[in-house]
């Protein structure tokens, strides 16, 4: 059984882990067929890492350096997105953290936020919990600033030129995360707060896992744990559908597209890489 907060976390990020004997060992794919005038790729991102695991293999450099568009879950390079997701970490109906605490829960939860954060729970208590659950996971790291694949392949497409899109909004991905009931989404917090350090070596397993580069593997780790498999549908599996109808219309324009996302949507029956080889691509694994 996975620890709560690392698989809120995940839920959360969608990038998972499991293991290192998959047909689909790589992060990077290289997408051909129905009639593209030349190939796009498909990459796994993780959200949180730390800088001394942060690295980008050449190949995939090179792919990103020959795409003309850059294309993620969010539009990263679009100013209003910073400020629409810092007007969404509130919860809209005043719910609290603390109103699905125990005073135990409550304490050990307030002790940590004002050792990592500098300020105890009456600050972050009207958030949303899966908002405060992602900044405990980037607290856990234990390497200050993370690094973010996010952040550079935007950096480095404001850079070239090229432009960026996103698959989604702010506003839907926070509607995502609403069809997961609050006091279910506290308990989780909960839960995970009481056992720091089995959450913290399940985050590290998580990276170590990432960066074996197993898709599929990935995938299965957030199948199995029962907490959240009844939510993989719509974390997961209802997005891909969608996203494939943006990306067919993409990959048959004209250009060449690079398409980065959490490595947690690649994997699995209705993954993005089976549902582009099911909408006829061919789909194959870049070594690195």
């Amino acid at each position: 059984m996975l620890g709560k907060l690392s698989g809120l976390a995940f839920a959360t990020s969608m990038a998972l882990g499991l293991s290192v004997s998959s047909a689909n060992a790589a992060l990077l794919y290289k997408i051909t067929g129905k009639d593209m005038a030349q190939p796009s790729y498909l990459y796994g991102t993780i959200h949180l890492i730390c800088q001394a695991d942060f690295s980008i293999a050449d190949e995939t450099k090179a792919a990103f350096d020959d795409a003309d568009k850059l294309i993620m879950e969010l539009d990263m390079d679009d100013p209003a997105m910073l400020q629409s997701m810092q007007a969404k970490v509130m919860h809209p109906d005043g719910k609290t953290i603390s109103s699905g605490l125990t005073e135990a829960q409550a304490e050990k939860l307030d002790a940590f936020l004002k050792a990592n954060m500098g300020v105890g729970l009456p600050m972050f208590d009207g958030m949303r919990p899966f908002v405060v659950s992602g900044m405990l996971m980037s607290a856990q790291l234990g390497c200050g600033q993370p690094a973010s694949f996010e952040g550079y392949f935007t950096q480095q497409a404001m850079a070239q030129e090229k432009p960026v899109e996103g698959l989604e909004t702010v506003e839907f991905q926070f509607g995502v995360f609403e069809q997961i009931p609050h006091a279910e989404q506290v308990q989780w917090l909960a839960d995970a707060i009481e056992d720091e350090a089995g959450a913290k070596a399940e985050l590290q397993r998580m990276i170590d896992l990432y960066k074996a580069e197993d898709i599929d593997g990935m995938y299965g780790m957030f199948t199995e744990m029962e907490e959240y498999a009844e939510y993989k549908e719509v974390l997961l599996d209802q997005r891909n559908f969608t996203w494939q109808d943006t990306l067919d219309e993409e990959l048959q324009a004209e250009g060449s597209e690079f398409i980065a996302v959490g490595a947690g949507h690649l994997g699995g029956k209705a993954g993005m890489i089976n549902l582009l080889r099911e909408r006829g691509y061919t789909v194959e694994p870049v070594s690195n």
